[in-house]
């Protein structure tokens, strides 16, 4: 009986001092091209920026990657703060209210009256490896939709896509891969929209 007492107790402590592994946390830190913004167009005009459609695993924290054509997994220590399509909708809004373009950028949810709406569809935003996972990139494609709200014609619409090497094959140069995409993007919409409104 004394030596099973001592056996659950040794049981107890080294379960209680067994460090279950951390997991990591990312965030996309999105770098925005000042432009010279000549267009004058929109500039009395408002416009709400809408939640981004996606896939159902880009409202996740997972981090998921491709492996050669179709096999998808998943980062076991790894995962986002915030889900991709919250991160690319927070971008794109971001990106749009600093540059000036409209008099007013507001929210999904602001109860305001606008001109315009901007719709995201995320198509893509993955980290990609080759078969036998000697290389990765990342692809971010998004389509963009202006819309008028006043008869809810189409005003202009694009696909933006950037693909972008890691420097590493691994979770961190995922991000660091997707980030600069990402950014390449929000600012090929911002030059895009530019145009648009001239």
């Amino acid at each position: 009986m004394k030596y099973f007492l001592i056996f659950i107790s040794l049981f107890f402590m080294l379960a209680c001092t067994t460090t279950k592994p951390t997991i990591t946390e990312f965030k996309l830190n999105v770098d925005i091209n000042k432009i010279e913004n000549s267009s004058l167009a929109c500039r009395d005009k408002t416009i709400k920026v809408s939640k981004a459609f996606s896939n159902p695993s880009l409202v996740s924290l997972k981090m998921d990657y491709v492996q050669g054509k179709n096999k998808v997994f998943t980062y076991t220590q790894s995962q986002w703060v915030e889900s991709p399509r919250q991160a690319v909708s927070k971008e794109i809004y971001s990106s749009l209210r600093d540059s000036g373009l409209f008099k007013y950028v507001n929210i999904d949810v602001s109860r305001s009256v606008n001109d315009y709406i901007i719709e995201i569809i995320i198509e893509d935003f993955m980290q990609y490896y080759n078969e036998d996972l000697t290389s990765s990139y990342a692809n971010v494609k998004v389509n963009i939709n202006v819309i008028n709200l006043k008869d809810s014609s189409v005003v202009a619409s694009k696909t933006f896509s950037s693909k972008v090497d890691t420097k590493t094959l691994d979770a961190s140069g995922g991000v660091q891969a997707l980030t600069e995409a990402l950014s390449n993007v929000v600012n090929q919409n911002i030059e895009w929209l530019n145009g648009v409104c001239k």
